[in-house]
């Protein structure tokens, strides 16, 4: 420990001495060593070895805290806690002042604590402090022995976990919330629809036109919700990175401040990987514009390819990526950057900085779950003032097979199919019955699997098409298909969900579906995807 003045740390009196000089000389050798010894053992110690007053005023400190806190022997003896190494606050906003003085007054109360302390550079790092009480000779207290142990980097892993853990939960209730969305969604669809079928008025054709753009509109936000619970829809193929980053440098040109440079450093030898182009093309956009408003007084914006190699299993941000070849893809802005605390939350559903109205805060989740349907990483890093950098890694694949594609033709109108609708939803079952029927199909409804049993067991020969539903109570539309499928191994049957397309989707149909469809669907859509399939010989129309 750091001797306080010029004071030895163990004061020696005359009066204790020997009657033999030479004894009393080896008594003051032997503590005179031992002496340098614990200072040697306090200074070089890998903990911070710190000595108070009762009134927090700094009394001794070790060699390592100087180092860890930046301040010189000189620079800290004789200051208080609070203003030199401990903040006011923590980030938390917890009053540290009120801590420091119960520690001061009651350190018996406070054996171990654990605060963020703040170094001199104004650093913030995170601190597990042991304390003791020193007494005098006369055994009152004379002040307080803490020693330190930097915990900064546990404390980061730990709020790392604790942000993955709340973003797998944020993200199932995000997609919950998108599920029951989009049945609602598909129902204001289904009956605009039956609407315009009906109605010869022209007004009420064009409101009803409204209501069907209104409802695409509140598709794309909850796709987006889709998107970051990572229960999108997204289509595999080989896209060439580089040619979605003109794309996008070219967009963002035409439609953002002529003040902002957009610079493009492609160096990627590799730069195709299988995935989504549209959902990449939007994630770029996404953290664009949002490097655009970053910049409200103009600046640089870069995009920077390059091609990388992971040896083994890594951890970046809340992403665990295997090992591989990988593009990197940088975007740098020197724009108002952020806080740790805004840093650590860009990528929630719903959370926005900017002002009412100019943002749902969807987009950066977007992009968080665009990147982990394509198996990659994406990190952010910034500073206030500065600017911020994401990174984001893509893995470098094979492309897929090419599926064989069929020309769709045009259902004969004499020739309608008999179709069996499967839905717990009662809005989806009565529109599907009603514009079904008004195309002249033949429909009945059902809106438990129990119930779809018992009809599909007596009337299969008279069912063409079963149209089922993903998400059901008790027994799911995949679990449906199998019990139909054992009562008629031909059955033919399509998949409805609120959820995505792509999570089971080769599953199902390596079980015999046909295929599967993401509400909210138009009845358009469907037709031409029962028009697809009559086209390829999957479904035969009835004699």
């Amino acid at each position: 420990m750091i001797k306080e003045s010029n004071m030895p740390i163990f004061p020696l009196s005359p009066s204790t001495a020997t009657t033999s000089d030479r004894d009393s000389t080896q008594v003051y050798e032997a503590l005179r060593k031992s002496e340098e010894r614990y200072r040697e053992l306090v200074e070089h110690a890998n903990s911070i070895i710190m000595r108070c007053d009762q009134h927090g005023r700094i009394t001794s400190f070790n060699e390592y805290a100087q180092q860890l806190f930046g301040y010189t022997e000189a620079e800290i003896i004789g200051r208080h806690l609070i203003g030199t190494i401990v903040p006011a606050s923590e980030t938390s906003g917890r009053d540290l002042r009120q801590l420091i003085d119960r520690i001061c007054q009651f350190p018996e109360e406070h054996r171990y604590n654990i605060n963020e302390n703040i170094t001199k550079c104004g650093k913030r790092v995170w601190i597990a402090w042991t304390n003791k009480i020193i007494s005098d000779e006369k055994g009152d207290p004379a002040g307080i022995l803490s020693i330190g142990s930097d915990i900064t980097k546990q404390r980061l892993l730990e709020e790392e976990l604790r942000q993955a853990q709340k973003m797998q939960a944020i993200g199932e209730l995000a997609g919950g919330i998108a599920h029951d969305f989009n049945n609602m969604i598909h129902g204001i669809n289904g009956y605009a629809e039956v609407i315009r079928q009906i109605s010869t008025d022209a007004r009420i054709n064009e409101y009803t036109n409204h209501i069907l753009t209104t409802a695409r509109h509140a598709a794309e936000l909850t796709k987006q919700l889709l998107t970051f619970a990572r229960k999108g829809n997204y289509q595999l193929k080989s896209c060439n990175t580089h040619e979605i980053i003109r794309d996008v440098c070219a967009m963002l040109t035409r439609t953002i401040d002529r003040r902002i440079e957009i610079d493009q450093q492609l160096d990627a030898n590799r730069p195709h990987i299988v995935g989504d182009p549209a959902q990449l093309k939007s994630a770029l956009l996404n953290i664009g514009i949002n490097a655009k408003d970053a910049m409200p007084s103009g600046g640089s914006l870069s995009f920077v390819t390059a091609n990388i190699t992971i040896e083994k299993s890594a951890s970046i941000a809340d992403f665990e990526i295997q090992p591989g070849q990988y593009l990197l893809i940088t975007i740098t802005d020197n724009g108002t950057g952020m806080s740790d605390e805004v840093r650590r939350r860009i990528f929630e559903p719903f959370f926005t900085t900017k002002e009412s109205g100019r943002g749902a805060g969807l987009g950066l989740a977007a992009v968080h779950g665009t990147i982990h349907l394509h198996k990659g990483a994406i990190q952010c890093q910034s500073r206030e003032g500065i600017g911020s950098s994401f990174k984001l890694y893509l893995p470098i694949s094979k492309p897929p097979i090419k599926k064989r594609t069929y020309q769709a033709k045009k259902l004969a109108r004499e020739r309608k199919l008999r179709i069996m609708v499967v839905d717990d939803e009662a809005i989806v079952r009565t529109y599907s019955k009603a514009l079904f029927e008004m195309n002249g199909h033949s429909v009945v409804t059902f809106a438990t699997a129990e119930q779809a049993i018992t009809y599909y067991r007596k009337y299969s020969d008279e069912v063409d098409l079963v149209l089922l539903d993903m998400i059901m109570p008790g027994m799911d539309g995949q679990e449906l298909f199998a019990f139909l499928k054992r009562i008629n191994p031909e059955v033919k049957a399509i998949l409805s969900t609120g959820y995505s397309v792509d999570s089971k989707v080769q599953e199902v149909i390596s079980d015999g579906v046909l295929d599967c469809i993401q509400k909210p669907f138009t009845f358009e859509h469907l037709s031409k995807k029962i028009e697809e399939m009559i086209a390829s010989g999957k479904i035969n129309l009835p004699r």
